[in-house]
């Protein structure tokens, strides 16, 4: 019997899901490994003890505002020493911004810089601002905080940058988000958790370490609600071009 060409070369849909699931899978990958390295870069600069995170919101504020827009970013960026596109500043915004305001809050700003484990967090949380600190001077810290505090935002800028050429497949792919989501969703309650993470990504063998999955779940949940929607996943995999 004569088989039809066309037929038999025609994968089934799930196919196409899983193509993409593994890219997603990938992407994911990408995000852990990441954050990690931004982790390590945030302790580092964490156990610098003159590094306060009032001194530092200082250096990019502008007339005691109390949050940092695009001019804000760049231009206390600058001050540092560290030299960004404004396509690179807007990749920042997109990240830190979580309110989705235009602008990055202290709030914001503190999660940029500070590491998400508790003792570095409160060893930051606990130091004083120095008296005598003015708005946008950088000298309150000394060397090799600067320097520390520069890798940060160095590391934060390139791994935005290729975190968002990697969105750009997506398009292209025509990534069946809905369908992943409820691989991670798998409750069907509209969310998952960090425990559901923490399965889906032991399941699909992505799964390294505890405090991987805890940092990629920390970026995921934009609200900070302890749960991550449908609507947190797709900002994650928009492209800003």
């Amino acid at each position: 019997m004569r088989t039809n060409i066309n037929t038999y070369y025609s994968p089934p849909r799930n196919n196409y899901i899983a193509y993409e699931e593994s890219q997603f899978n990938d992407f994911l990958r990408k995000l852990m490994s990441y954050e990690s390295q931004i982790e390590n870069a945030k302790i580092n600069l964490a156990l610098n003890p003159d590094f306060n995170c009032d001194d530092a919101f200082r250096i990019f504020e502008l007339n005691g505002r109390g949050f940092l827009d695009e001019c804000d970013l760049k231009c206390g960026l600058n001050l540092i020493g560290v030299y960004p596109t404004d396509h690179e500043v807007r990749l920042l915004m997109k990240r830190f911004d979580l309110l989705k305001e235009g602008c990055i809050n202290y709030a914001d700003f503190f999660d940029m810089l500070v590491p998400f484990e508790k003792q570095y967090r409160n060893a930051v949380e606990n130091r004083c601002p120095s008296p005598c600190c003015v708005s946008r001077c950088p000298d309150v810290f000394c060397y090799s905080t600067i320097c520390c505090l520069r890798n940060v935002f160095n590391l934060l800028i390139n791994a935005e940058n290729d975190i968002n050429n990697n969105r750009k497949l997506f398009g292209t792919l025509r990534l069946k988000l809905r369908e992943i989501f409820g691989m991670l969703d798998y409750l069907r309650r509209g969310y998952f958790t960090n425990s559901d993470l923490s399965v889906y990504l032991r399941n699909k063998g992505l799964f390294s370490t505890n405090k991987d999955a805890d940092l990629l779940f920390i970026r995921l949940d934009k609200g900070r609600k302890g749960k991550v929607s449908f609507s947190d996943v797709e900002d994650e995999v928009q492209a800003l071009y």
